[in-house]
C-alpha cells in the first residue's frame, strides 16, 4: 500500500515557499505583534479669547450755561434806563416817623457834612412786584447818614468821612424787621440777592450784614420772584 505524501506536498511549491519564508520571520510565533502606543495627544491650546474692541470714549459734553434753578430769577441783558417812571414803584410802607431828639439808631447818626457821598440801592418785591420805600427814611429833624430822598430805594450815604454801612444798619433805622423768616412786614421765605457788576448772585447768609456798596443793589424778595431782574443804568449823577 502506498504511502500518501503529506499534505504540504501538495501545495504548490509558491504557496510553500511563502509559508517557509513567514515561518522563518516567526510569523507562527505566540508573541503578539507589539502595539505602538500613541502618546497622549497634545492638547490644542485655548484660542485666546478675541480682545474685546475698546470702547470708544463719550465726546465731551459741551459746556452748558449755568441755568438758574426753578423760581430763581435771572439778570437782564439789556439795562433799563433809571427814570422816575421805571424807578418809583408803589409805595409798600407808611411814611417813616423820625425817632424823637433824633438819637442815634444802630451805630447811624445825623450826618456832619456830605463830605463821603455815595449810593446804593434797595429793591423789594412781593409777589413778584417791587415795592415803593418811603421817600423820608432817615429825614427827619435831621439827615441821618443813610436816608432816601423818594420812593426808588436809592440809600443815601453820606458821612463825615468814609464809612462802612450795612443793610441791617439802615433797616434798624427805617425800623422794620430784616430776616430769611420776614423781612419788612412781608412774609417769609425771603431770599437775597445781591446785583453788582453786571452780575446777579443770591446770598444765603445774614443779610444784616450785607454792606452798602457805591452803585451795589441788594434785591429783596418775598413770595415768587420775577422770572427777569432789571437791570439799571446808573446815572452820572448818583
Amino acid at each position: 500500500m502506498r504511502t500518501p505524501l503529506p499534505r504540504l506536498l501538495h501545495l504548490p511549491a509558491l504557496a510553500v515557499s511563502s509559508l517557509l519564508l513567514l515561518t522563518a520571520c516567526g510569523g507562527g510565533s505566540d508573541d503578539p505583534t507589539p502595539v505602538t502606543t500613541n502618546p497622549d495627544p497634545v492638547q490644542p491650546g485655548q484660542p485666546s479669547q478675541p480682545t474685546q474692541p475698546s470702547q470708544p470714549s463719550q465726546p465731551s459734553q459741551p459746556g452748558t450755561p449755568n441755568q438758574p434753578a426753578p423760581g430763581e430769577p435771572v439778570l437782564a441783558d439789556t439795562f433799563t434806563a433809571w427814570s422816575n417812571d421805571t424807578m418809583n414803584s408803589p409805595p409798600g410802607w407808611n411814611a417813616w416817623v423820625a425817632p424823637s431828639g433824633s438819637v442815634p439808631v444802630g451805630g447811624v447818626v445825623c450826618a456832619a457834612s456830605e463830605n463821603f457821598h455815595q449810593h446804593s440801592l434797595v429793591s423789594i418785591y412781593k409777589d413778584g412786584v417791587r415795592q415803593g420805600l418811603p421817600d423820608n427814611v432817615g429825614r427827619g429833624g435831621c439827615n441821618y447818614e443813610l436816608h432816601t430822598h423818594d420812593g426808588t430805594g436809592v440809600v443815601h450815604i453820606e458821612a463825615d468821612v468814609p464809612k462802612k454801612f450795612t443793610l441791617g444798619q439802615f433797616f434798624a433805622l427805617w425800623k422794620q424787621p430784616l430776616s430769611a423768616n420776614g423781612t419788612a412786614g412781608l412774609a417769609g421765605p425771603v431770599r437775597f440777592y445781591v446785583i453788582e457788576n453786571e452780575r446777579l448772585t443770591r446770598y444765603t447768609g445774614d443779610p444784616a450784614v450785607l454792606e452798602l456798596v457805591a452803585h451795589r443793589e441788594i434785591v429783596v424778595i418775598s413770595g415768587p420772584a420775577p422770572a427777569v431782574l432789571p437791570k439799571y443804568q446808573w446815572p452820572t449823577n448818583l
